[in-house]
């Protein structure tokens, strides 16, 4: 499934904010970092964003050469994030999630199981 336009993080300057600033967590072959949303870095107009998680998956080559295998586990990251249930009380926040190389390894089950860790370590599920 894809991630719908008003989910997903772009730009050179939303990545370095989170790179700088988002808190990080770690699960095995997965890396998440967290921050409350900087409306100012993004096109569409703050009145849109409410209440809004943005989501962002990085893999590089060094997890796979094959862009097939990369775009796989990031259409399964995706999807696994819009099958989620957060918190309802989150503010605007923005997740970015890196994938370590070995990840393209892990089987579909383990890679989810931590990637569900991960987000209950990161305080974003009630659960």
């Amino acid at each position: 499934m894809v991630l719908p336009q008003r989910h997903r993080l772009r730009g050179r300057g939303v990545f370095d904010y989170l790179y700088q600033r988002g808190q990080r967590f770690q699960q095995g072959l997965l890396q998440l970092r967290v921050a409350d949303a900087a409306t100012n870095l993004l096109r569409e107009p703050p009145e849109t964003l409410e209440g809004e998680l943005r989501f962002g998956v990085v893999i590089s080559s060094k997890v796979s050469k094959r862009a097939v295998k990369r775009n796989r586990l990031r259409r399964l990251l995706h999807d696994a994030f819009l099958r989620q249930t957060f918190r309802s009380d989150l503010p605007p926040t923005w997740l970015l999630l890196n994938l370590r190389p070995g990840a393209v390894e892990l089987s579909d089950d383990n890679l989810l199981e931590e990637w569900s860790t991960l987000i209950q370590r990161a305080g974003l599920t009630d659960s």
